[in-house]
């Protein structure tokens, strides 16, 4: 089964989101991306990657607001880090904008 994760925008931009998969456990092998859009305040269920390449590599996202683009990203380099453990250990992902950033976290959703 491919990977699964509802992912929420509580931020109050709409925002591009770019999904890293991993090939297979090694982070520094990559299987594609999987694109997106969130609306503010909009959650929704994404499926990623295949029965072997179910693990998420990183997030990238991008968002347009107040006559400027704002872009941040979250790459996993080392498996069994904190950010992979993030994305690989539960299964909602939740943004927000504070101080001028994007900010992620994680939660299991049951």
């Amino acid at each position: 089964m491919a990977g699964r994760k509802l992912f929420t925008n509580a931020s109050p931009y709409s925002m591009a989101i770019s999904l890293v998969i991993r090939a297979s456990e090694d982070p520094r092998n990559q299987a594609g991306t999987k694109e997106f859009t969130l609306n503010s305040n909009q959650s929704q269920w994404q499926d990623y990657g295949d029965n072997i390449n179910i693990y998420l590599n990183g997030i990238k996202l991008a968002a347009m607001f107040n006559g400027q683009m704002l872009g941040q990203q979250y790459i996993v380099i080392v498996r069994g880090s904190s950010l992979d453990n993030q994305l690989n250990t539960r299964n909602g992902v939740d943004f927000a904008f504070t101080s001028g950033n994007f900010t992620l976290s994680t939660r299991q959703v049951n």
